[in-house]
């Protein structure tokens, strides 16, 4: 009789054969089962491991659902260090930088406020009072945060949110967004939040834009390669890095996410046809969204940008009780001329830091990017 992990072997191989029966065949029944890694794949392990750190499990529910919050590439730049009980020195990691499309950490600085908000929450849900100050002094800096965590009356928050938090880039609805919801979006921003209708003119700018940004970047080398090391195309990859772009959140499914899984790899994507496709399904989104968002601040100083970080993850929480898609689309804000027009021709004033666009769904599904188990970013 062969092993289990023999099983596992033919199991695997047989799914293949499967899976490339649908592809030659079109036969899209067969295409159960091939489904790539996803985030709940990974959660049975996750519990397993919570028992084998010497984290406080409460501590270790707080930062894992502040790792929830988005990253650019879903890199997942964070690093915590705690020097003593109930102190939190919040950071980044070089190695997790995108220098190419974020050279000045912007983006990064933004994440980290939303993962900030994310560990407030969930803080306030176990009991516990967060406060925090900046200490950075340089967007390079290694240490950016210190958070204190005391006992307090709990702050009842539904963690749900959190973890049924994603971005869905795809399948957004032509419908104009209602005025309640958008008021409900814009209400963590104050006057720092602007909206441009599907079919004006500002919209069809930013369509336009959009996509010219995105063919800018797809043909800069630099950008490109270091979008290709964020991919992981294969669940190994994934299971290993536990961060990055994987098929299923590109939204690369079905029959597409069997192929590019067992055919492509990091030099594919340099090659002038991924380019092109690449572009091409830019051109796909922007046809259908209800109106853009767009999110500005006084200034880019570290302070303003993890408050805004902080306000865009209170926006991102309450959007799928909405049933209301946000895809972050920030090329405009990362590719020369264009990022120093961008203000000017929509008239919004201060320093922008989101291109939203938005949509309703008929259906929100679930997540799936990948995440780091807390262990893997925290220190002592």
């Amino acid at each position: 009789m062969p092993n289990k992990r023999q099983q596992n072997i033919d199991r695997r191989e047989s799914l293949k054969i499967l899976c490339a029966t649908a592809l030659t065949l079109g036969a899209a029944p067969l295409t159960i089962g091939c489904r790539g890694l996803a985030r709940s794949d990974l959660e049975r392990e996750r519990a397993a491991g919570a028992s084998s750190t010497a984290l406080h499990p409460q501590l270790l529910d707080i930062l894992y659902h502040a790792s929830l919050a988005p990253s650019g590439h879903n890199a997942q730049p964070w690093t915590v260090r705690i020097p003593e009980p109930g102190t939190l020195v919040i950071g980044t990691e070089h190695s997790r930088w995108l220098p190419a499309v974020d050279p000045n950490n912007r983006e990064m600085l933004l994440s980290l406020g939303a993962f900030l908000e994310n560990l407030i929450a969930a803080a306030g849900q176990h009991g516990y009072h967060a406060e925090y100050r900046v200490v950075a002094h340089q967007p390079t800096d290694r240490d950016v945060l210190e958070v204190r965590l005391t006992p307090a009356a709990r702050v009842s928050f539904a963690l749900e949110k959190i973890r049924q938090r994603r971005t869905v880039r795809r399948n957004h609805l032509p419908g104009e967004l209602r005025g309640e919801d958008l008021k409900a979006l814009g209400q963590p921003f104050g006057d720092r939040f602007a909206v441009f209708p599907r079919g004006s003119t500002a919209a069809r700018y930013l369509e336009e834009g959009t996509i010219e940004a995105n063919r800018l970047q797809a043909y800069r080398d630099q950008a490109e390669e270091e979008l290709s090391r964020w991919i992981r195309w294969t669940d190994e990859e994934g299971r290993h890095h536990r961060n990055g772009l994987t098929p299923e959140s590109m939204e690369i499914t079905g029959l597409s996410g069997w192929f590019v899984r067992h055919f492509t790899n990091r030099g594919s994507v340099m090659k002038k046809g991924f380019r092109e496709r690449s572009v091409d399904a830019v051109r796909e989104q922007v046809r259908s969204y209800g109106g853009w968002l767009v999110v500005s601040s006084a200034d880019s100083s570290i302070p303003s940008l993890i408050a805004t970080g902080r306000a865009f993850e209170r926006t991102l929480l309450g959007v799928r009780e909405r049933m209301i898609a946000i895809h972050p689309m920030t090329q405009m804000l990362e590719e020369s001329p264009i990022r120093d027009q961008v203000g000017r021709e929509l008239r919004v004033s201060g320093d922008l830091q989101f291109i939203l666009r938005a949509g309703y769904l008929k259906r929100y599904p679930d997540p799936v990017s990948l995440r780091m188990p807390v262990p893997w970013f925290v220190s002592g």
